[in-house]
């Protein structure tokens, strides 16, 4: 019996454990239903929470949507404000500028007034800057166009009765350009009109004045082409200094009447000597061609010393005198020779009859 009463105790003693594991499986079990329903509702908050997020997703899609049609029509409006304005810029209205009369009266705006009006209100001064050098005739054919604009754009208004004055450095430039212009004409007219008087006295012939005169005109002309051109591609210069055309045609002039008058002068001082006017107008150009070329050369160099004074005005004085000289002492013997020629053709036919008379 010993056995089972062994038996029976262990029995007792595994139930007695059994029952105390189950107490404490049944604690673990409640614990796990405790657990599984926190846990569900965890579930439950969150998926309240994801549809809540899903919600706001959908209307903050909704107002992205709208807010990029609201864009679309900004950009659409903003494009036509743009296309109006440039239409308006092109149009007679964008030449106005508008102040409201209450920005007009108030003390903000007077600084701006006093700075360009007087303390009467009854001069107003306009500043324009040119983008152009001051200096030259570009900016003085501007200045004038600009008065004329400004002239023009009152004679219809309320300030008819005004009086427009503009100053400044390129207002003088272009008062000095027109002044030289006139004095230009008449220094033209009286030099040429005085040296045809004295050509006529030194050649006693009409043509031959008139000759030497279209030749040292048309070498001015061409010189002060030819000046322009070179301007425009060593100084990058397309225009001539407005006081370049006068200073350059007193010293052409001069220069080529004083070459003029010595080959006229030695023309008739072989008269005795050299009958056949053909063979004297020829020893005249090679007696005074000799000095004449010697004198260019030298003039020559001397307007060449004017160049590196990085004054543009002497510059170009000096280019148009250096081509002219050249241009005279080249065309001035042969267009006298061929006018000699035609001027007294008798001569040569009688002097060639007598030679043939003496020869029979």
């Amino acid at each position: 019996m010993t056995p089972f009463t062994s038996g029976i105790n262990q029995l007792n003693s595994g139930a007695g454990q059994l029952a105390q594991k189950g107490a404490a499986l049944n604690s673990g079990a409640q614990s796990v239903a405790s657990g599984s329903t926190q846990v569900n509702a965890g579930v439950t908050q969150l998926a309240a929470q994801v549809a809540e997020l899903q919600s706001k997703t959908k209307a903050l899609q909704q107002g992205l949507t709208s807010a990029n049609r609201a864009l679309g029509k900004i950009s659409q409006g903003t494009s036509t404000a743009s296309n109006y304005l440039k239409g308006l810029q092109n149009s007679y209205v964008g030449n106005d500028f508008y102040i409201p009369q209450s920005v007009l009266g108030s003390s903000a705006f007077k600084p701006s007034l006093d700075a360009f009006m007087s303390s009467n209100r009854q001069i107003a001064k306009i500043t324009i800057i040119l983008n152009s050098d001051p200096s030259t005739t570009q900016s003085a054919s501007r200045m004038r166009t600009i008065s004329s604009d400004a002239k023009a754009s009152l004679k219809h208004g309320a300030l008819k009765t005004s009086t427009i004055a503009i100053g400044g450095q390129t207002s003088q430039t272009a008062d000095l350009q027109k002044l030289s212009s006139g004095d230009f004409i008449r220094t033209v007219a009286i030099m040429l009109v005085g040296i045809g008087i004295a050509l006529m006295v030194v050649t006693r012939s009409l043509i031959q004045p008139l000759t030497i005169i279209a030749t040292l005109v048309t070498a001015y002309i061409s010189a002060l082409t030819m000046t322009k051109l070179l301007s425009k591609v060593l100084l990058s210069r397309t225009l001539l200094t407005w006081n370049t055309p006068f200073f350059s045609f007193i010293m052409i002039v001069a220069l080529g009447v004083d070459y003029s008058i010595f080959l006229m002068m030695r023309y008739r001082d072989d008269g005795a000597k050299i009958p056949d006017v053909r063979r004297r107008i020829l020893n005249a150009s090679a007696k005074i061609g000799t000095v004449v070329i010697s004198a260019a050369i030298i003039l020559s160099g001397t307007f060449a010393a004017l160049m590196p004074s990085d004054v543009l005005t002497l510059i170009q004085v000096a280019m148009t005198v250096i081509i002219g000289l050249v241009i005279l002492v080249i065309v001035l013997p042969i267009i006298m020779s061929v006018m000699v020629k035609w001027t007294y053709p008798y001569v040569n036919d009688k002097m060639n009859t007598q030679e043939q008379s003496k020869q029979d």
